[in-house]
């Protein structure tokens, strides 16, 4: 009983079989409903329960790791040190949620608590790992911090106003039914840790900024810097204004796709908790974004005014 790796040899949609090869045996496996697109020579994940085979999906990971080797190989050769770093504060940071994060939860631990907990410490990985220990990297920090909490502040605010009871998906009812979890502080993490990616690029990108201008003009004082570097904050949030509106978007299509199918009147289907959950969560992201800008911004002004923290390590990539 378990699961093991085969090679599918033929398949029979009518009897609802197919030949497989495990290992140095031929053995007949039931397909799953609708035939789950199984054709001869595919590698597939099977399970046995009984004594009986049954093909459950196609065996992924080869495709998976040749797919991530590509991206490690890539980030190694145009990022060289950086993306090498890069990949290792990745490593370190899904070790933080899987090790850390996620037994806490599992344990009845408070999802909120422990999602910021968790992006502190990945937030501190990632950033000073990438970019070293700077004055860049830790206005960078603290400006992601601070439009981190505005989001979280905002969250709370709106989440109370409209009610919300963390029942969006069936992922979140399944956990329901199992009990234990806050399933509101679980939506309200998944809102700050969604937009801290982004937002720790926006940061560290604004605080470069500030960096190169000051190191342009070593004179120039905490209003002037920050008004220069607004200047260019400005394009920046021009840039970012469908950011996260259009990740949220792609990531909720199927979600969307149900306005087409269902007779419900518009104003009211975008009134159930499901829709109204992306599309906060969707604003409240890009607003994290926005606000980004311009704390960093005061950050890296008052870090690098007067000519203080040095010459830029490198030309920002932005």
């Amino acid at each position: 009983q378990g699961y093991l790796v085969g090679r599918v040899l033929e398949v029979d949609p009518l009897s609802g079989t197919a030949r497989v090869q495990v290992g140095a045996e031929v053995r007949e496996a039931l397909l799953p409903q609708g035939g789950g697109g199984f054709a001869p020579g595919m590698r597939a994940v099977l399970y046995e329960e009984g004594g009986r085979l049954y093909l459950t999906e196609p065996d992924r990971m080869p495709t998976l790791l040749a797919l991530f080797a590509l991206f490690a190989l890539l980030a190694a050769l145009l990022a060289r040190g950086k993306g090498v770093r890069g990949l290792l504060g990745t490593f370190l940071s899904l070790l933080v949620l899987v090790l850390w994060v996620v037994p806490h939860l599992a344990q009845g631990g408070n999802p909120l608590l422990y999602a910021l907990l968790g992006s502190l410490g990945v937030l501190l990985l990632t950033v000073y790992l990438v970019h070293g220990v700077n004055r860049k990297t830790t206005a960078a920090f603290l400006g992601t911090l601070l439009s981190a909490f505005v989001v979280l502040l905002l969250a709370l605010f709106f989440v109370r106003a409209l009610g919300f009871t963390g029942l969006a998906s069936e992922e979140a009812l399944l956990l329901h039914q199992w009990g234990g979890v806050d399933l509101l502080a679980l939506y309200l993490a998944g809102v700050v840790v969604g937009a801290l990616g982004a937002l720790t690029d926006v940061t560290v990108t604004q605080a470069a900024v500030v960096q190169a201008l000051a190191h342009a003009d070593p004179k120039a004082p905490f209003r002037l810097l920050y008004r220069r570097a607004m200047e260019v904050g400005y394009d920046h949030i021009g840039s970012l204004v469908n950011t996260l509106v259009l990740a949220y978007s792609a990531g909720s299509l199927p979600l969307f796709l149900l306005l087409t199918k269902d007779p419900t009147p518009l104003r009211f289907l975008l009134n159930t908790e499901p829709f109204a959950a992306e599309i906060v969560a969707m604003l409240l992201g890009s607003l994290g974004l926005l606000l980004a800008v311009p704390l960093t911004t005061l950050v890296a002004a008052w870090a690098f005014r007067g000519g203080r923290g040095g010459a830029p390590d490198h030309p920002h990539p932005h």
